[in-house]
């Protein structure tokens, strides 16, 4: 579609955008949204779970035309349009920084900070019961989506979720798939999320690796600081208190991906995109959508 629009029919378009004419703004990002979803990618190496969240903040921006009422068209659209993005992922990036994530950590009667990755648990039975109700809410919380959007949401996480059957025929009718040919892209796709769950596991291990890490590290100051003369002790105590520093910040870092859903073993928009005939921008803005939705109706804090 890229490829067949000319200039002075994009010239029309942009100008019919920067009016607010709503066809044209639907053409427009029917068009332009897989540059708007690649570009942090391929220009800036974001991870494809970051350039989703980038497509929101710049669609968000985007969507009313007025920015394109700028574009004078003296060089071509796309160069202008790069131009663009670029100056919108800065002040994104930006955004980003100002975000106050939540407390990760969690601390036990004594005091010592678990951040929920040890065993100060609940019995077995607490535990099975708690994912037990929680599994029923969640379940019913997707069957209230629309059809389309639940689709949606299962092929993302299909190495999660099950396909019920009216989400098959969907699929089937949007796909031009047979039965036969979709149960292979399913079992295809879960064979390849299969190894990414493998990945996601090591860095699972990692972060508790490194807790007990600095659970040593605490120990190792503690005695240094209790035993001896910080005086005499002071290169110890320095390389002590620099890789407790260091080792914090990896585990904050590693908890902040798991707190953002990085740790899921999540189909690539490409390929849901390619499966249901749409663009890849459009499944991300359903996706994020269909989750801030989910969270809406979700009291997780119950859980």
């Amino acid at each position: 579609m890229q490829n067949t629009i000319t200039k002075d029919e994009t010239n029309q378009l942009i100008f019919d955008c920067g009016n607010g004419d709503p066809a044209a703004l639907k053409r427009f990002f029917e068009i332009y949204s897989v540059d708007i979803y690649n570009f942090p990618m391929k220009v800036f190496h974001l991870s494809e779970d970051d350039a989703s969240d980038f497509y929101i903040y710049a669609f968000e921006r985007l969507k009313s035309g007025k920015r394109l009422k700028n574009f004078e068209g003296k060089s071509r659209f796309r160069t202008w349009l790069f131009s663009v993005l670029r100056n919108l992922l800065i002040d994104w990036k930006r955004t980003q920084k100002d975000v106050e994530l939540a407390p990760l950590t969690k601390t036990n009667q004594d005091g010592e900070d678990y951040g929920g990755i040890e065993e100060e648990a609940d019995s077995l039975t607490e535990k099975k019961a708690i994912a037990s109700e929680f599994s029923n809410v969640f379940h019913q919380g997707l069957q209230s989506l629309k059809l389309e959007n639940r689709v949606l949401f299962k092929l993302t996480f299909i190495y999660y979720l099950q396909l019920e059957e009216d989400e098959i025929l969907y699929i089937m009718d949007k796909s031009a798939m047979t039965l036969d040919e979709l149960k292979e892209w399913i079992i295809q796709m879960r064979e390849e999320l299969s190894n990414k769950e493998s990945d996601i596991q090591k860095m699972e291990d990692k972060i508790t690796a490194l807790y007990l890490n600095i659970l040593e590290l605490k120990k190792s100051k503690i005695q240094e600081d209790s035993g001896q003369d910080p005086k005499t002790n002071l290169p110890d105590c320095d390389r002590i208190g620099k890789s407790l520093d260091k080792k914090y910040e990896q585990r904050k870092k590693l908890l902040e991906r798991k707190q953002k859903g990085h740790f899921l073993a999540r189909t690539p928009f490409k390929d849901v995109a390619k499966v249901m005939g749409l663009t890849e921008g459009g499944v991300s803005v359903s996706i994020i959508r269909t989750i801030e939705k989910l969270q809406k109706n979700i009291n997780f804090d119950e859980f």
